[in-house]
């Protein structure tokens, strides 16, 4: 394998010379399985793609590591690194914009965006020798970091490696934690995991998102509507309950998903309309129901299939000479016929947490793919070291400036953080508190410089005060000191903050449709895709119940 100063990227098509990159980019190929026999190749030519952020103020005396996975099955990670909660965020326009101060998980850590399984984004596989099961993506992924670590040395010393990702990295992460556990030499020893919205076991999750509804006052309780998705609900508790270890997907569970998307079609001037299932704050057109959300979405797809971005970003296009795609299905639907005999990753949870292993879930709560109320549930189930649940610990307010952004809650090495008014894809509506999450999670500590203050800061119970922004840039507006929340962090309807010195307006605007290429999956994706805060077009209307008598 080359050197790493074979993998930098000194510069993206897209990046505005008056906005200075401080931070290094190295990306390309690592093998994902050994060679047979006598062969020097990996076997089938699998190789994982990753893109590696450098920090942009890396910490001592140890170095801070996050790989960062989207789910799927199937999707690329560029998902996370261009709109979630990467240092380059990609415009309407197909620029490329620096994120604001506080928004990137680089500002303290390395993070390392990986496109996997096999098949998924930039990598490659010959012949479709797609992963087959979920062991296997794990096995793949413990042999990419071990290749990894010959690239990148220094990583194998004093620093702090974290798995992170959503949706159905849920899945992946506990199964990837779990051969990294059992290995007997393993390549990183892990200081922690972080699922987002993360699809971890049915026998909790299902059916929580008609709780989420009835709760969100979309559905009343009951309704015609709730009484009509009652029957799924009770064929998926019957497909489980025949089961000694929940598997990680049954058709019956899935069933519930696509009668709530039938249930909320309603036509507003002649087009047909339904739930946004990623936000259930707006509605999309039938079929895509919330597949057509951010509009930034299609930049990113005619960005990523350029020749230029190609040759800037390693991609090798003689193994991978087809367009790139956010999702491949071919590599979801073979992986999935795995899940419906597969463990549930979160029956592997209570081992991983007993085995040393800290693990934040956290959950933004508009998502109706992977509800925070169901994360809640399992949560409230699961019993490791020796007791049920989170036990007495306190499920205390969490702040940034004052404002209200959710909840945090920690018992025996697990966290558990709701973020307000946050979406699937949590970074996407709250850039802040997602850093802010993952710097407690990490324990990192930023000092602030003498005599300034903060810009951004945030407490948990109304202290432990921790620094997210230590000085705002002249260019950049501060953030509010204390309001209600917004859809951009502090979540929630946009509406004028008291800021800082000075009043700052910040207005929704209506986003303008933006075609984007509908996922080929047979249910809802459990991915989808975020983007910074910023003053933005709003594609979707806000969702309204309609008339329950017409469900």
């Amino acid at each position: 394998m080359p050197g790493s100063s074979a993998y930098a990227v000194p510069f993206l098509p897209g990046e505005q010379p008056e906005q200075e990159r401080r931070f290094d980019i190295e990306a390309g190929y690592i093998p994902a399985r050994a060679p047979e026999k006598g062969q020097t190749a990996p076997k089938d030519e699998a190789h994982l793609y990753f893109m590696l952020h450098r920090a942009m103020h890396p910490q001592q005396p140890r170095r801070k590591l996050v790989f960062w996975l989207n789910g799927g099955p199937g999707c690329s990670s560029f998902d996370g690194a261009l709109m979630e909660l990467g240092a380059l965020r990609i415009q309407e326009d197909g620029r490329l914009a620096l994120a604001r101060p506080g928004y990137a998980w680089n500002e303290y850590a390395d993070v390392v965006y990986v496109d996997q399984p096999v098949g998924t984004g930039f990598s490659y596989v010959a012949n479709e020798a797609y992963a087959t099961s979920l062991t296997q993506v794990a096995d793949e992924f413990v042999y990419f970091l071990e290749q990894f670590m010959q690239v990148y040395p220094a990583y194998t010393n004093d620093t702090d490696v974290y798995l992170a990702g959503e949706s159905f990295a849920g899945q992946y992460i506990p199964y990837m934690t779990d051969a990294l556990l059992r290995h007997p030499t393993p390549p990183v020893r892990l200081s922690g995991l972080l699922i987002g919205n993360g699809d971890l076991n049915p026998a909790y999750q299902s059916g929580s998102q008609v709780e989420t509804l009835v709760h969100a006052g979309i559905w009343p309780k009951h309704g015609p509507s709730h009484q009509h998705v009652q029957p799924y609900i009770d064929a998926c508790r019957a497909a489980i309950a025949k089961d000694a270890v929940p598997r990680a997907e049954y058709h019956e569970c899935n069933a519930i998903d696509s009668d709530i998307v039938e249930l909320t079609r309603q036509k507003v001037s002649g087009v047909e309309h339904c739930i946004n299932v990623y936000d259930m704050r707006y509605t999309d057109t039938v079929p895509q129901c919330g597949m057509n959300w951010p509009p930034e979405v299609g930049a990113m797809h005619a960005y990523l299939r350029r020749e230029d971005v190609k040759a800037a970003l390693h991609v090798n296009t003689h193994m991978h000479p087809e367009a790139w795609v956010e999702c491949r299905p071919n590599v979801g639907s073979v992986l999935r016929h795995d899940s419906f005999k597969a463990p549930a990753s979160g029956t592997l949870l209570p081992s991983i947490l007993q085995r040393g292993v800290p693990v934040l879930l956290y959950a933004g709560d508009q998502d109706l793919v992977c509800p925070a109320l169901g994360i809640q549930h399992l949560v409230d189930q699961m019993e490791w070291l020796g007791q049920r649940g989170m036990g007495r610990a306190k499920r205390a307010a969490w702040t940034v400036n004052h404002a209200p952004i959710g909840t945090w809650q920690t018992a025996r090495n697990l966290t558990m953080a709701t973020l307000m008014n946050a979406s699937h894809m949590a970074p996407y509506d709250a850039p802040y508190a997602a850093h802010d999450m993952l710097l407690r999670f990490m324990d990192v500590r930023i000092p602030l410089p003498s005599p300034a203050s903060p810009s951004v800061s945030s407490q948990v119970d109304g202290k432990d005060t921790r620094i997210l922004v230590p000085m705002m840039p002249h260019d950049f507006a501060a953030p509010p000191k204390a309001a209600s929340a917004t859809s951009a962090d502090l979540a929630g309807s946009l509406v004028a903050w008291v800021l800082i010195g000075m009043a700052l307006a910040l207005c929704l605007y209506m986003r303008r449709r933006l075609g984007r290429q509908r996922r080929e999956t047979p249910t809802w994706s459990y991915e989808a895709v975020a983007q910074p805060e910023q003053e933005r077009d709003v594609e979707m209307d806000a969702f309204t119940l309609g008339d329950e008598d017409d469900t």
